[in-house]
């Protein structure tokens, strides 16, 4: 009997170990992935507030740009001078969010090392 009461408890210590190091593998995961997180919301904080204060800024230039220059045209060509500075507006701004997304495109994913770091777990298990 005592073979297998030393044997039971054996097994019971094992199953500890074994849950002991499971939790802590899991608890490293969730700090790491809480770390990502944050790492995440400072870069989208970061993009949002450089994009709203440049859009501004962009936009209050360009308004006083398309005036000045609308204003030294002569009077027959402003409606003209007005729909080529339109069109050309419109075509730097389609090019700066096309630029936008490319960059947000190449961004890797959000947690791509906690989850590679699941693979390495699953994998080893």
């Amino acid at each position: 009997m005592s073979s297998f009461s030393s044997f039971v408890s054996e097994l019971f210590g094992v199953a500890g170990r074994l849950g002991g190091t499971g939790a802590d593998m899991i608890g490293d995961r969730l700090e790491l992935a809480a770390l990502e997180l944050r790492e995440a919301k400072i870069h989208f904080l970061q993009i949002l507030i450089l994009a709203c204060v440049g859009t501004a800024l962009c936009l209050l230039g360009l308004g006083l740009l398309i005036l000045a220059a609308t204003l030294a045209l002569p009077p027959e060509w402003r409606v003209q001078g007005l729909a080529v500075m339109a069109g050309l507006s419109l075509l730097i701004g389609l090019g700066a969010f096309l630029s936008l997304s490319r960059r947000i495109s190449r961004r890797p994913m959000a947690f791509a090392q906690t989850l590679a770091e699941l693979e390495k777990d699953k994998a080893c298990f």
